[in-house]
């Protein structure tokens, strides 16, 4: 069994016609790193194509790179999000969400926007608030809102603002595949939809998990953005795609009471008591055609005014902890367990104080963020891929089997027996 580390990385184009260069100009650093291929549908804006870089006669499961650009050397230190006052989120209408779904759960609209520095009446399409001020929004809502199924419905609601915010484009898509990877792993479009979920990404020979990551650590926002960001993706797929896809979900939580509202927004093949959270789909599924027409509405936004969005100057974009992930990512292709903050703090042109203070900023630290990565990688390898001692120790890069036990200890706080034997 090999696992390997790969990249799984996507290309925009433009094949309209008129108003289309100014897209173009904007991407164009982006479409210069991947050297992909286009597969688009004729005179309606931005394609995309995807490609798996797995090597010839690999077996098992792969890794896929949850940076959106393949390596953590893509990205110059100017396109990383080193603060969480920087202004990046697409906010009008993640805003908008919020209002139309909390007003309608017993939010006060004042308490909502209190100490988030975002007035209602300022907000214009290419309006772009902080991942600060985002956090604070949605901490006001857990806490200013009735209903454990808030989280969902607000997940629906930013799914229906798709056709009129730069999302639209992803109409373009040939293929589910296309999609899902823009949806999850293209920097602009997280920025305008799940800003506070990145998704690492593994695929087995029939399936494809994707294990949310989020942006700003903490345990009361955890499960909360999980929810709103797996329901957004799913009511996504079903507006672009105009069909309902087959996705199952695992959940670290004990089996809720509201059972019923996971079960009306993210479908039946809900489980929990799972090692880690994670949407599943069958690889089958994403090879469908998506052959629906595009649809133009009156208030889509152009292409052209794509290009003034202040969203696409600057792009892509990735979080610091993102970015951090994307250093670890290149730790396992490696095998190197050990600590390379130093070496990221080079690629940074900081320092390595300030880069522990600047993650501290995001709630989280390197340490925390690495052992993420290292757990869901030893997750997938004994509880879904069913690895042997041996064979794990061997991808992760650990030589004798009594610290490789004493490491998954550490890291899940189950021994590779018990991950064996549970069901994920």
């Amino acid at each position: 069994m090999e696992i390997s580390l790969s990249n799984f990385t996507v290309a925009a184009s433009s094949h309209s016609g008129e108003g289309g260069d100014t897209f173009v100009e904007k991407t164009k650093p982006l479409a210069e790193l991947n050297e992909l291929g286009v597969h688009a549908k004729k005179h309606v804006g931005v394609g995309v194509s995807v490609r798996e870089c797995v090597d010839a006669g690999s077996v098992g499961v792969s890794v896929i790179d949850g940076g959106g650009a393949g390596s953590v050397g893509v990205f110059a230190s100017e396109d990383v999000v080193q603060s969480t006052h920087d202004k990046v989120i697409a906010g009008y209408w993640l805003v908008k969400a919020v209002l139309d779904v909390a007003l309608n759960r017993g939010a006060n609209k004042n308490k909502l926007f209190r100490g988030t520095g975002i007035f209602e009446d300022a907000l214009e399409p290419d309006s772009l608030i902080s991942i600060k001020q985002y956090h604070l929004l949605l901490t006001n809502v857990q806490s200013q809102t009735k209903g454990a199924d808030v989280s969902f419905l607000l997940g629906s609601a930013l799914a229906t603002q798709w056709l009129h915010s730069p999302m639209h484009v992803l109409q373009t898509c040939d293929t589910l595949e296309a999609l899902l990877t823009h949806l999850v792993q293209q920097q602009t479009f997280r920025w305008c939809s799940i800003p506070f979920c990145q998704f690492q990404c593994f695929t087995t020979s029939h399936k494809v998990m994707l294990i949310p990551q989020l942006t700003v650590g903490g345990a009361k926002l955890a499960q909360f953005v999980s929810e709103v960001s797996f329901a957004s993706i799913v009511a996504l797929l079903k507006g672009i795609a105009k069909q309902r896809v087959s996705v199952s979900f695992n959940f670290t939580c004990a089996r809720p009471k509201n059972i019923a509202d996971f079960e009306t927004h993210l479908g039946l093949k809900v489980a929990f008591n799972c090692p880690f959270n994670s949407m599943c789909i069958e690889k089958r599924a994403l090879n469908e055609p998506m052959s629906t027409p595009v649809i133009h509405s009156p208030n889509m936004v152009t292409d052209k005014e794509l290009g003034r969005y202040r969203l696409f100057e600057r792009y892509p974009l990735i979080s610091l902890p993102d970015y951090v992930r994307c250093h670890v990512y290149q730790t396992i292709s490696a095998h190197n367990m050990g600590s390379a903050l130093p070496e990221l703090a080079e690629k940074l042109a900081i320092s390595p104080a300030t880069l522990k203070r600047k993650l501290k900023e995001f709630n989280t630290s390197y340490r925390q963020l690495s052992e993420e990565v290292w757990r869901n990688y030893a997750l997938v390898l004994l509880s879904v891929h069913k690895a042997n001692n041996e064979e794990a120790a061997r991808q992760m890069g650990i030589n004798d089997l009594p610290n490789f036990r004493r490491t998954v200890k550490r890291l899940t706080g189950k021994t590779p027996s018990e991950l064996r034997l549970s069901n994920a």
